[in-house]
């Protein structure tokens, strides 16, 4: 490929020193050729200008012939462009970041370059077709002289031999002058053919060997193609295996929320019934505590109720009004004897005289004197005769349960062991229960509790 311009400086351009070998040549053309390929910079006006004086200054240095005829021009070359050769081309533009994009550039760029060196294969080879025919034309054609000047020279040693000293035929003084014109036309030709001969060998020396660079390139430019291509596989692989490992770890999110929200729900569900279970109990203890509370303050009306009862049978001298069923001397009344109506108890009346001392009417004792006192005394003892005798059967049958209504139950209970029902919640204790030794009352651990504090 000639160069467009006799006047550009080709070693300053290709960065190179006039002595550069062609490998120095070949290697600097490849690097500017991937600097400068119009392909990388699309926003360049001047790529393909540039890119063109590279295609030329390759094609000139790397041919033997070329390069000597330019290297006769170069010392008035370089004068002539010393004023502009200082002009580089801009640096190439970057390209897009995104992968895709990126790997699809450079598809395209290896896909251009390819196609172009294949296409200047294509001309390389024709080349050299042409200048292996037109060796093969000049050897044939050197091959005629050869044997025209062969023949020749063979005539002439047969007519100076003895057997054409006597037999051949003598030659006039013209044809001798054009056989000597003949043989110096046929030297001239063959001296030509040789000349163009070995022109010939080298073009197609030289074109084989850029044929060759051309297809070694090739394979270069396929090869980073497959590299590429790999690549792209590789990195498209990538992709998807992020993809699922970020899928999978959407999906261990999800089931990790699952989890936590199916945990939330359970611990809210057990948090409920939790509830509900305390709020059934406190409304549970706050009936039972109602219950408890009504039935000791029923108790304590009773107990008041009888106390009232008890202290209102005494007159105001202190005396127990019986209503006429006993004597003045403490004997039953003849009229009223059979009949124990308006009696009290034996047991109610022994704790009702022990617990006198507590009672507020009986805090008056040092006013009264201690006839009164001495004479109460007497009366407690005089009662136990005749009630002990005066007992009938029904008094007996109503004296347990006078007795467990009468009872303070103040003293030591007594612990029993075993299942007992309590006479007084009828709740069933299991393993124990309580006993009261005055009137022998069963009860729990609570109600005895209760009845001690007199509730």
């Amino acid at each position: 490929m000639a160069p467009s311009q006799a006047t550009e400086d080709y070693y300053k351009f290709l960065g190179i020193p006039q002595s550069a070998g062609t490998d120095a040549i070949r290697a600097s053309y490849r690097k500017l050729a991937l600097k400068y390929h119009p392909d990388r910079n699309p926003n360049n006006p001047q790529a393909t200008a540039q890119f063109q004086l590279l295609e030329a200054a390759y094609s000139t240095l790397f041919d033997p012939e070329r390069r000597r005829v330019y290297d006769l021009q170069y010392e008035s070359i370089k004068r002539n462009s010393a004023t502009d050769s200082g002009k580089n081309p801009p640096p190439p533009q970057s390209n897009s970041n995104n992968s895709d994009q990126l790997y699809k550039i450079q598809i395209a760029k290896l896909e251009a370059a390819i196609q172009q060196l294949r296409n200047r294969e294509d001309e390389l080879a024709s080349q050299l077709a042409k200048a292996k025919k037109e060796h093969s034309i000049s050897q044939v054609a050197l091959g005629k002289l050869q044997q025209e000047a062969d023949r020749v020279t063979k005539e002439e040693a047969n007519r100076n031999s003895w057997y054409g000293y006597f037999f051949a035929k003598k030659q006039s003084e013209e044809e001798k002058q054009a056989a000597q014109r003949r043989m110096v036309d046929n030297r001239a030709a063959r001296s030509v053919r040789e000349a163009e001969l070995k022109r010939l060998v080298a073009r197609v020396l030289t074109t084989q060997s850029q044929l060759d660079d051309i297809q070694r390139r090739v394979r270069e430019k396929v090869d980073e193609r497959h590299r590429l291509q790999i690549q792209e596989m590789k990195r498209q692989q990538d992709i998807r295996l992020a993809e699922l490992r970020r899928q999978q770890a959407m999906q261990r999110e999800r089931e990790e929320r699952a989890r936590e929200d199916a945990e939330r729900r359970r611990k809210e569900e057990q948090a409920e019934r939790l509830r509900k279970a305390q709020e059934a109990e406190r409304v549970w203890r706050e009936q039972e505590a109602e219950r408890i509370r009504r039935a000791q303050e029923a108790e304590r009306i009773r107990r008041a109720q009888e106390a009232r009862y008890y202290e209102g049978k005494w007159d105001d001298g202190g005396k127990w009004d019986d209503g006429g069923i006993w004597d003045d001397e403490g004997n039953p009344d003849d009229e009223e004897s059979s009949d124990d109506e308006g009696y009290p108890d034996d047991d109610i009346l022994f704790r009702f005289w022990d617990d006198m001392p507590n009672r507020n009417f009986y805090r008056e004792e040092p006013r009264q004197g201690a006839s009164q006192t001495k004479a109460r005394g007497q009366r407690s003892q005089r009662g136990q005769g005749p009630r002990a005798g005066s007992s009938t059967s029904g008094q007996s049958a109503k004296g347990p349960e006078r007795r467990k209504s009468s009872c303070l139950h103040r003293a030591w209970w007594a612990e029993v062991e075993g299942r007992h029902e309590c006479e007084r919640c009828l709740e069933t204790t299991r393993r124990f229960a309580f006993c009261c030794p005055g009137c022998h009352m069963v009860a729990c651990a609570g109600c005895r509790d209760t009845l001690k504090r007199g509730w």
